[in-house]
C-alpha cells in the first residue's frame, strides 16, 4: 500500500480527498491493492476520547483536532470505530463498500439535563443540573473582561461540533469559516460571508441533539444526550419534511436580509422588514427545497440549551442583553455582522449591541424572530414538531397538534400581557401558562397573546421593546400571519441533505 498521507481536519485537505475520490470512484482496494488511494473516515466524538479504528487484526490509530478524527483504512469491508473516554465506551461500525469519505459521529450515551423549580422565582436558583451536569461549572459572559467563559461546557459535543459554516443553496457545506474572524475560511483566506453574490449564506451547523421534556409536579424536566437514550428522547429539529432525519441542521448565523424575492443570512446586510409570514417563507424557499425561515423545534432545543449551559432561566443576565433599545424606527436595527469577529458566544451588559450564542447573531433583540410551528389558534397553542405530512403552514394549523393550552391572562385585567413566571413543559416544548413574573424573576422575559383570531409566533423580541422585555423566553402570539412592521422580521434555517 502506497497511500501513507495522514489528512487533518481542514477544507484544503476536505477538498482533496473529494478529487481523489471523484478521480478513482470505480477503485477496488479490497486485500491491500487498487490504485494507492484508501477510502477515509471521518470520525467526530468527544474530545479527549481514544480513538481507534479496527478490522481484524488491524488497529488504526489517529491524533484528535478538536473532536475530529482522521483515518485512512487500507482496504475494504467492516472498520469498528471505538472511542472510549470517562470509562464509557462508543462504538459505530463503518461499512466500508468503495473508495470514498465517510463519516461517522460516535456517541458516549451522555446525558446533560436540568429541572426547574417553577415556584421558584430566582432564575439561577431554579434551575437545578441533573445527571451527567451534575457538579459542572456554568458558562457566562464576563462583561467586565469581555470574555465568554464557557465553565465546563466548552468541550462538550453540542458547543465544540458547533461551527460557522457557508453553506450551498444545495444544502452541501461549501467550507467552514475561522470561528474568530468571519472574514476568513478556516484556511485562513478570504471568505464570502459579506458577498452577496454567492451562491448561499452563513450558517451555524447545530449537531444531533436528542432531547427530552416533560413535567412532575412542581419541576419542569429538559434533558440532552448524544444517543436516543430512551424512546422519549426524541430529534424533532432534525427531521425532514420526508421522516428522515439529519445529524445537523443549520441556523441562520445572520438576521434575514434581502426580501421577499430571497432571504439572505450575510454580513454587513441591513436586516429586511415589513413582510407577511407568507412573503418571509417565499424568501427562504427561494433559496432551495430545503430551505426554511426559523422553526419552533429547532429555536426551542437551542433555547434549552442555553439555559443547561448558563444554568439560569435569564438569558440575558447571562449571554447578554441584545439590541432592545426602545427604538421608534427601523434606524435602531443594528446592521448584520457587528459580532462576527468576536467567536462563538458574545454579548454586552447594555441593550444597545447585539448578542451572539452558537455562532448565531440576535438570537433576541434587533428584530421579533417570526417562527414556524407554533400558532395561537383563537385562543389555544398548536404547534408542529417537524414538517412531515403538511409541512409548516402559514394561515391554518392543518396538520398542527393541539395542545390543550389556552393563551394566559392576567388577574389584574390586562389581558394577555405580562412576564412569563411559568410553563407547560412537554414533547411539545415549553409553552407560556402563567404571566405574573417580572423582568429579573421566573424566566424573565416577556409574553404577548391575542385570543380571537390566529395568530403566528414570533420570538426573542425586537430594538423597539424596552431591555427587560427581551430574551430566548420571549413569546408573541399576538400578530395575525399577514401582520408586517419594520421591528418583525425572520431568519433562515436548513435542512442537512440525505445521503447520496
Amino acid at each position: 500500500m502506497t497511500a501513507t498521507k495522514k489528512y487533518i481536519a481542514t477544507e484544503p485537505t476536505q477538498q482533496e480527498i473529494r478529487n481523489h475520490v471523484e478521480a478513482i470512484k470505480n477503485a477496488v482496494v479490497a486485500g491491500g491493492g487498487g490504485s494507492g488511494v484508501t477510502p477515509h473516515i471521518t470520525v467526530f466524538a468527544p474530545t479527549g476520547s481514544e480513538v481507534t479504528a479496527s478490522k481484524g487484526q488491524a488497529v488504526l490509530t489517529a491524533e484528535e483536532s478538536n473532536g475530529i478524527w482522521q483515518f485512512n483504512v487500507p482496504s475494504l469491508g467492516d472498520w469498528v470505530i471505538s472511542c472510549i473516554k470517562d470509562g464509557r465506551t462508543g462504538k459505530r461500525t463503518v461499512s466500508v463498500d468503495e473508495v470514498r469519505e465517510y463519516k461517522v459521529r460516535v456517541a458516549h450515551g451522555y446525558r446533560y439535563g436540568f429541572r426547574i423549580h417553577e415556584s421558584e422565582g430566582n432564575c439561577a436558583a431554579r434551575v437545578e443540573y441533573l445527571f451527567d451536569a451534575v457538579g459542572m461549572t456554568p458558562a457566562h459572559m464576563n462583561f467586565s473582561t469581555g470574555i465568554f467563559d464557557y465553565g465546563d461546557w466548552g468541550d462538550k459535543w453540542f458547543v465544540a461540533e458547533n461551527k460557522p459554516c457557508m453553506l450551498k443553496r444545495d444544502g452541501t457545506v461549501d467550507y467552514y469559516l475561522d470561528p474568530n474572524n468571519y472574514n476568513l475560511k478556516e484556511d485562513g483566506t478570504a471568505s464570502d460571508v459579506s458577498n452577496t453574490g454567492y451562491d448561499g449564506n452563513a450558517m451555524s451547523e447545530i449537531p444531533k441533539v436528542w432531547v427530552k421534556r416533560y413535567t412532575d409536579g412542581d419541576w419542569r424536566y429538559t434533558i440532552f444526550s448524544d444517543v436516543q437514550y430512551d424512546d422519549e428522547y426524541l430529534q424533532d429539529a432534525y427531521i425532514r419534511a420526508d421522516g428522515t432525519a439529519g445529524e445537523h441542521f443549520y441556523w441562520s448565523m445572520f438576521g434575514g436580509s434581502g426580501g421577499a424575492a430571497m432571504i439572505r443570512s450575510l454580513s454587513g446586510q441591513t436586516r429586511a422588514g415589513s413582510l407577511t409570514a407568507q412573503q418571509e417563507v417565499d424568501g427562504a424557499k427561494a433559496n432551495g427545497s430545503l430551505w426554511y425561515t426559523h422553526t419552533w423545534s429547532r429555536r426551542e432545543l437551542i433555547k434549552d440549551l442555553l439555559i443547561l449551559m448558563g444554568k439560569s432561566t435569564n438569558t440575558q443576565a447571562v449571554f447578554g442583553m441584545g439590541n432592545c433599545r426602545s427604538a421608534t424606527s427601523a434606524s435602531g436595527i443594528l446592521p448584520t455582522g457587528t459580532l462576527k469577529n468576536m467567536g462563538q458566544f458574545f454579548g454586552y451588559n447594555d441593550a444597545t449591541h447585539q448578542v451572539k450564542v452558537f455562532h448565531i447573531e440576535a438570537f433576541w433583540g434587533d428584530m421579533w424572530d417570526r417562527t414556524a410551528g407554533c400558532m395561537n389558534d383563537h385562543g389555544t397553542i398548536w404547534v408542529k414538531m417537524n414538517p412531515t405530512g403538511q409541512g409548516y403552514r402559514v394561515t391554518d394549523t392543518v396538520g398542527y397538534t393541539n395542545t390543550g393550552i389556552t393563551v394566559p391572562n392576567t388577574a389584574d385585567n390586562n389581558p394577555y400581557y405580562g412576564y412569563i413566571n411559568g410553563v407547560n413543559c412537554s414533547k411539545y416544548g415549553t409553552i407560556p401558562v402563567t404571566i405574573t413574573g417580572s423582568d429579573s424573576t421566573f424566566y424573565a422575559d416577556a409574553f404577548w397573546a391575542n385570543n380571537g383570531q390566529l395568530d403566528y409566533l414570533f420570538v426573542g423580541a425586537g430594538a423597539h421593546n424596552a431591555a427587560g422585555v427581551g430574551g430566548a423566553c420571549a413569546f408573541d402570539v399576538y400578530a395575525v400571519p399577514a401582520y408586517a412592521a419594520w421591528d418583525f422580521g425572520c431568519g433562515l434555517s436548513c435542512d442537512e441533505p440525505a445521503a447520496a
